[in-house]
């Protein structure tokens, strides 16, 4: 009988770290999250290596000639990175794998182009595309290379829009056309060309005087004020201090506020907002790698592509703080088709699969624990007759295939999911907390409903992650037991 012995894993062997002496430490648990989620991209080369965190941009810009939106770059056995300040804002789990990913294609014979698109593979999934893309046409390949080795800024544009589409296996654009005098010559990485997300509170939501940054703003209605950087407001404002660009412009009936900042701190806010700067740290990193691919397949909630501030989109209340912000610089891979990835406020142990809720997507339901004393972890509501009706009134009835349903007495059937969300728009969120659940008519027109958990049950329950995580699991564990292998990306 043949006996096969694999070949032990290397073991992660940190680097010399220099620089800021207050980074390493973050950087280190990065760089190994990393080195573990990129080992199925090639051998780890035996040689000594570095890290050097600097301290100001401009010496990081001197060190490698790199452009201002580059975060990382080899210089021989040397990988140096931005000042910390700057990567904690960025998505830090993907720079590391991205440039880590370099170092393990550094013997393989590719081309310049070829050895780009498999870092960018490698930002989001632990595993190489298989099988790759047929390769495109020579002229076309010498192009990316000419364009990827210090091409204008329109050329790398291109290059990079061309790599993804090509990893997608969609149509690759055209070249772009003769450079402008003076286009700069470089172009941001790959894993900055996703650029910012705006989040707009409305209206509504803020009310009464305000003052930014010690400034008293009049309410003089169409009236608007810009800040950039750091953008405080008082105490007792709905909306926390904010990093980044914010727009505030007086209403009829308040004010109207908008955020633009990077993808990374908008993704450390809403898990912060989400989860609360108290949560344990590997439940933060497991939200944060869910919101990391949820923006990826719905990046169009509300019109002019902005995100809302609430749960329809995530919760955000203000930048997160340093320690979230970490969590979210260090989140693990999660190889998860976008369109799936969800996360509910509890499942009370009953989670639900897509196709249950939305009549599409896969039909295995993920895991989630139950909870001891969680709120959500049964719940009953009675709905008068009169809401009743008004429920019929507004959902239509019919059901997709694989979808969950309820009948109200003799109509129906109608999808929970509807039922749910109508009842929410007209009663309160509270009046039908989620979808696992049953319902009955009573004698007077009344619906007696009894369910469990609280929204709708899909994907990463946020009080099974905090409870896991309380108990030693790490976000690779919750999220691995929260997601199945259906659900990844085909």
């Amino acid at each position: 009988m043949l006996l096969v012995v694999e070949a032990p894993v290397p073991p992660f062997t940190p680097p010399i770290l220099e620089g800021e002496t207050e980074a390493r430490g973050a950087v280190e648990e990065a760089l190994r999250a990393a080195f573990a989620a990129t080992m199925a991209h090639g051998a780890w080369p035996a040689e000594p290596w570095r890290v050097r965190i600097h301290a100001e941009a401009a010496a990081f810009e001197r060190a490698t000639g790199a452009p201002p939106g580059r975060s990382g770059q080899w210089m021989g056995d040397t990988l140096h990175l931005r000042p910390w300040e700057q990567l904690r804002r960025r998505n830090l789990g993907a720079i590391l794998r991205h440039e880590l990913t370099h170092r393990r294609l550094i013997l393989k014979d590719l081309h310049r182009w070829e050895e780009e698109a498999r870092c960018l593979w490698a930002e989001s999934h632990r595993r190489p595309l298989e099988p790759w893309p047929a390769v495109p046409t020579g002229p076309l390949q010498d192009r990316l290379d000419r364009a990827l080795a210090g091409g204008t800024t329109r050329e790398q544009a291109w290059a990079y829009r061309c790599l993804r589409a090509w990893l997608r296996r969609e149509p690759l654009p055209g070249p772009p056309g003769r450079r402008s005098p003076g286009t700069d010559a470089w172009m941001k990485e790959a894993t900055t060309l996703a650029g910012t997300i705006t989040v707009v509170w409305p209206a509504e939501r803020l009310r009464g005087p305000l003052t930014v940054n010690g400034q008293q703003l009049s309410h003089r209605v169409g009236q608007a004020w810009h800040f950039r950087g750091q953008v405080r407001f008082p105490a007792g404002f709905p909306v926390r201090d904010l990093q980044g660009a914010v727009k505030v412009q007086a209403e009829t009936h308040g004010w109207s506020l908008s955020w633009t900042a990077s993808r990374a701190a908008w993704v450390a806010a809403a898990t912060e907002g989400e989860l609360g700067s108290d949560a344990p740290f590997e439940a933060r990193r497991a939200l944060a790698a869910v919101l990391g691919r949820w923006i990826e397949g719905h990046p169009h909630q509300h019109p002019g592509g902005v995100l809302c501030p609430l749960t329809h989109c995530a919760v955000v209340r203000g930048s997160a703080s340093a320690d979230s912000a970490r969590a979210a610089s260090t989140t693990p891979i999660l190889d998860l088709d976008p369109r799936w990835a969800f996360f509910t406020g509890s499942a009370g142990g009953r989670a639900l699969s897509p196709r249950q809720i939305w009549g599409d997507g896969p039909s295995d339901p993920g895991g989630a624990a139950e909870v001891p004393d969680d709120r959500w972890g049964s719940w009953e509501r009675t709905l008068s007759a009169a809401q009743a009706a008004a429920l019929k009134r507004d959902v239509k009835p019919g059901l997709k295939p694989g979808q969950l349903g309820l009948r109200l007495g003799d109509s129906g059937p109608y999808a929970t999911e509807d039922l749910r969300l109508a009842a929410g728009r007209r009663f309160g969120w509270t009046s039908w907390p989620s979808n696992a659940c049953e319902a009955e008519i009573q004698p007077d027109g009344s619906l007696r409903l009894q369910g469990r958990g609280w929204g709708h049950n899909v994907g990463l329950c946020l009080a099974t992650a905090r409870f896991r995580a309380a108990n030693g699991a790490t976000a690779e564990q919750i999220l691995a037991e929260a997601f199945p292998l259906s659900w990844r990306t085909p």
